[in-house]
């Protein structure tokens, strides 16, 4: 210990607050909570034998440390959960796959209100309903809700005067309250019964189509009457698709069981609406610190639960939560009533939770099983591989290099990474081509491994950390054949690389080139390093055309609208900004068009017969 840090243990304030912890280089390693930050925090550097080996290998790379002071332990446990979120630190327990499964929003803060899709609930006065785990389940509720009962589909809040219907009015897709087609009290009518449906409220809906279909029978109106039968049917039939019924009580609850096991946990979620199991769905955490069910059940209850008024009344969790009285608390002032978290002891409740419980066990249970193999087959792979190109180690890291372009247009290079033959995502690098103008891979592989090895020789004698360039593979593949790796190796050598085992992967043949040698290596097709290697060749082809995609369509966005009449350099901004794509700019109408900062009637008229025109002609 420096003696930085022991003065900063000796400045501790005895408040309640949150402390990060860092390593040398500055980076946020761990973020925990304490209702004494001067006992808790001194307590990692006092009394190391009472550690397990866990807390002993994070004290071993602290190298400094922060706190932030708060009024109550309440407040300490909120802003922990959102300090955890924005650094998302490698010794805290995390959300692997950090999932948001969408909402359906009613925008009841607008005069009239629309039903969209959100990604977060938000307390912005509009209604949320969900989550929905089933996407496919979602948008059919969507589209039946539109059929049934048609709101608005237009983002706009108001309409000028003498605004004109869109085509969804033309075709009963919406009734039309821009051209005053529809009083606002008939309109809320409508928006009420959306509002019922979403919340389960199905049997006065039903009762409504029941009652209308009878009527229009009656009036000799048939078309209408087989409209409203068909209409109740299919909300009979997004009725059916609920799972289990457990109770006639219509409760609304969550219930959460957790398994935990080899630095992996699963959190298993079952939803429970009005008595009925209507979705479920696991998250993987990681637990690299061994943290007891206590803290992993708190730390994803924080981290799901965040949005706020959409938290049920009830959750059910499988062993009490740490700090559980603070998180039904934080809980019940978020979404403005009480919210209980509980462990069920028996009935029906508690054998749901076995039965979550044991859905949690088992998706726990295939993973560690399908990465124990999939570890053991990536071995073999390398090993396999090693031997057969006669290499003197088992190669840990793999490097591959793709070139992708068009007639030399937007020309890009890709460097993916492999470690220990699985993929290493967050190490891949594109390379945008910058000195050449014409159509000449040979050329871009050299310069892409000449900016990739001097990059890394820079980090080391910077003695940067973590190092990202600075480690050299173990082999570097080429995609390509005998052309593109006699490039290489000689850029490689005027860079004084040193011995570095290079080969290239024709794809016709799935040939292997090795530098020195006239005739390729082949392998037969169920080879495991054949496999690899097309793996991996494959791959930087995909991370390389996705990069030139993106540049092609952004150059020829840009070339369209920069000859377009009357858009200059903000007015593309502007609408590239609003629209997002030029695909949407073209189904953008006049109005939509001229709504655009910067934009006006005659200029939106200009660029829409523009961009219509240019489309019928090709």
């Amino acid at each position: 210990m420096n003696d930085t840090l022991r003065q900063k243990l000796a400045d501790l304030p005895e408040r309640p607050g949150c402390y990060l912890m860092k390593d040398e280089n500055g980076t946020i390693i761990y973020v925990g909570k304490a209702v004494n930050l001067k006992n808790r925090v001194r307590s990692y550097f006092h009394s190391p034998a009472s550690h397990d080996g866990k807390t002993n290998l994070l004290v071993e790379h602290i190298a400094d440390f922060d706190t932030v002071v708060v009024n109550s332990e309440a407040d300490a446990l909120i802003l922990e959960a959102n300090l955890i979120k924005e650094h998302r630190p490698y010794y805290n327990i995390l959300m692997r796959d950090d999932k948001y499964y969408p909402y359906l929003c009613l925008t009841v803060s607008q005069p009239y209100p629309r039903l969209l899709v959100a990604r977060r609930a938000k307390n912005d006065g509009d209604k949320y309903f969900g989550p929905y785990p089933d996407v496919g389940g979602m948008r059919q509720v969507m589209k039946l809700l539109q059929e049934v009962f048609p709101l608005r589909l237009c983002a706009n809040r108001s309409w000028p005067k003498g605004h004109r219907a869109c085509l969804n009015a033309h075709i009963g897709r919406c009734p039309a309250p821009c051209e005053g087609k529809i009083s606002q009290q008939d309109y809320l009518h409508i928006v009420e019964q959306v509002n019922d449906f979403l919340c389960g409220k199905t049997k006065g809906v039903l009762k409504h189509m029941e009652e209308q279909m009878r009527l229009a029978s009656d009036e000799l109106r048939f078309e209408d009457a087989a409209r409203y039968r068909d209409w109740a049917e299919k909300i009979r039939q997004v009725q059916a698709h609920q799972q289990l019924d457990l109770s006639a009580g219509g409760e609304n609850y969550d219930v959460l069981a957790l398994a935990n096991a080899n630095e992996q946990a699963v959190a298993q979620l079952f939803f429970v609406r009005r008595g009925k199991v209507v979705g479920r769905e696991h998250f993987f955490l990681t637990n690299r610190q061994n943290a007891p069910s206590s803290m992993l059940i708190r730390r994803f209850l924080q981290e799901y639960y965040g949005g706020g008024q959409l938290i049920p009344p009830a959750i059910y969790v499988n062993a009490p939560p740490e700090d559980g009285d603070l998180l039904a608390l934080q809980f019940s002032q978020a979404s403005g009533r009480k919210v209980a978290l509980i462990c069920p002891q028996r009935g029906n409740k508690r054998r749901l939770m076995r039965l979550v419980q044991e859905n949690a066990s088992l998706i726990l249970q295939n993973f560690l099983q399908s990465q124990t193999q999939r570890q053991e087959e990536e071995a073999a792979a390398l090993e396999s591989l090693r031997q057969v190109l006669g290499l003197e180690r088992t190669p840990s890291r793999i490097e591959c290099y793709d070139i992708s372009h068009i007639q030399g247009t937007n020309m890009v290079g890709s460097m993916v990474v492999f470690i220990n033959g699985a993929p290493a995502p967050k190490l891949y690098r594109r390379f945008k081509i910058k000195t050449l103008s014409g159509s000449n891979d040979f050329a871009a592989l050299q310069e892409v491994l000449a900016r990739r090895w001097r990059r890394g020789r820079e980090e080391r004698e910077s003695g940067k950390q973590p190092l990202d360039f600075g480690h050299f593979p173990d082999l570097l593949v080429i995609d390509g054949g005998k052309g593109q790796l006699s490039s290489v190796c000689s850029q490689l050598a005027e860079l004084s690389a040193g011995p570095v085992p290079i080969i290239s992967l024709a794809k016709r043949e799935e040939e292997i080139f090795l530098p020195g040698q006239s005739q390729s290596l082949r392998l037969p097709e169920n080879h495991e390093a054949r496999k690899l290697l097309q793996r991996i060749r494959d791959e930087a082809h995909r991370f390389a055309i996705t990069y030139h995609r993106r540049l092609r369509q952004k150059s020829q966005t840009q070339s369209i609208l920069d000859q377009a009449p009357q858009i200059g350099v903000k007015r593309r901004q502007a609408l590239l900004q609003t629209f997002g794509s030029l695909k949407q700019i073209r189904q953008a109408s006049v109005h939509e068009l001229s709504a655009v900062p910067g934009m006006n009637e005659k200029a939106a008229a200009a660029l829409f017969e523009y961009l219509h025109n240019r489309q019928e002609n090709g």
